[in-house]
């Protein structure tokens, strides 16, 4: 039997798909955007957030959070609607403009 460790004290970092920006990669694991979200943004493990929040929060929060800490901890888990992880082979994968991206509905409908 393997031996798991888990250190809650480092940011994990997904590998990088350097040519799929977030919004491709939002098409990709949606068919219908959510009820009640207003954008999604994605996080250094990959994890893509759909969040309630009104869009200006969530991109002055995209300018001044750390990468290690998150959104959340800057808009709170209470606006968060859903999730998501864009995943290869059972490994997930950021977009190439994970770290600024921010993605509307209007984005995923074009």
């Amino acid at each position: 039997m393997s031996d798991y460790v888990i250190n809650l004290d480092e940011a994990l970092f997904a590998p990088t798909l350097p040519d799929s920006n977030l919004a491709d990669l939002v098409n990709l694991v949606l068919s219908k955007w959510p009820d009640g979200v207003t954008c999604a943004t994605q996080e250094s493990d990959g994890c893509i957030l759909f969040w309630s929040a009104p869009i200006t929060e969530v991109e002055l929060a995209r300018k001044t959070a750390s990468i290690e800490a998150g959104l959340m901890s800057v808009i709170g888990i209470g606006a968060q609607e859903d999730s998501h992880y864009y995943e290869i082979n059972q490994q997930a994968y950021v977009a190439n403009d994970w770290q600024h991206a921010v993605v509307t509905e209007k984005q995923f409908i074009a």
